[in-house]
């Protein structure tokens, strides 16, 4: 007997909606680049606002790993929770050892897991150091490291609203993204890392892969009029539920 899609496929597809909605809301535009559907495994990303984690999720079927703070901020915490998030504890180190088996048993039931490994935001300008420990369960799930650029750019030279840094809250930063009117975030799916024995060579070749893709800086404020004006990424876009299957 033909079944339908199970509850937790459900959410997903409703959490996918919902940051679509927010994104057309706060009148930002995305699109994915990928030679091919976004493979199951560990995909490592740069990381710059909360911004970046609404376009992953309106584009990729994925759990993600976050501090515990995460599900208490509105929209994106009730969507962490519904999409399976791993909250971590960063001010105890010991929480690696409950989280690392965690990531590991979603991979090894073909989720895909996203991690930040900066452990914070960046204003863009230039990835910061990761931190390979959660990459461990990447080695010990014998999955591929999917390594994600996500770059954002605007008419406006004041392309580091779209950061959210600091001791700014989520209420200051929402209206700075509101008034660029004009952004457009794009995902860049990497060509997946080799199953690894070392989490130390696998997050520095992540590393290296995404710094190529971003090309030295994630965020791009350009003067108006220089941008596609149909908003059309340069080269071939999925734009809208890819890999999300």
């Amino acid at each position: 007997m033909a079944t339908g899609p199970s509850t937790a496929s459900l959410s997903r597809m409703l959490v996918r909606a919902s940051c679509r909605v927010v994104l057309r809301a706060v009148g930002v535009r995305t699109g994915v680049r990928a030679a091919g559907p976004v493979p199951a495994g560990l995909l490592i990303a740069n990381h710059f606002g909360w911004i970046d984690i609404v376009s992953l999720l309106a584009h990729v079927d994925c759990a993600f790993i976050a501090k515990r703070e995460v599900a208490g901020w509105p929209i994106i915490g009730w969507a962490a929770r519904r999409v399976g998030v791993i909250f971590i504890d960063r001010t105890r180190k010991r929480d690696l050892l409950r989280a690392i088996p965690a990531v590991t048993a979603a991979l090894r039931a073909g989720r895909r897991v996203l991690l930040f490994p900066e452990g914070t935001t960046g204003d863009g300008t230039a990835l910061l150091p990761f931190k390979s420990a959660l990459v461990e369960a990447a080695v010990q799930a014998r999955v591929p490291v999917v390594p994600i650029a996500v770059t954002g750019r605007t008419r406006s030279t004041d392309a580091g609203a779209l950061c959210w840094i600091g001791e700014e809250t989520l209420l200051a930063n929402v209206p700075r993204v509101v008034a660029l009117r004009d952004a457009r975030v794009t995902i860049h799916v990497g060509t997946p890392l080799a199953v690894g024995p070392c989490r130390k060579l696998l997050t520095h070749r992540a590393r290296q892969a995404i710094a190529s893709m971003t090309g030295g800086s994630a965020l791009r404020g350009e003067r108006p009029g220089t941008l596609d004006p149909t908003g059309a990424p340069s080269l071939s876009v999925l734009a809208t539920g890819h890999g999300g299957r």
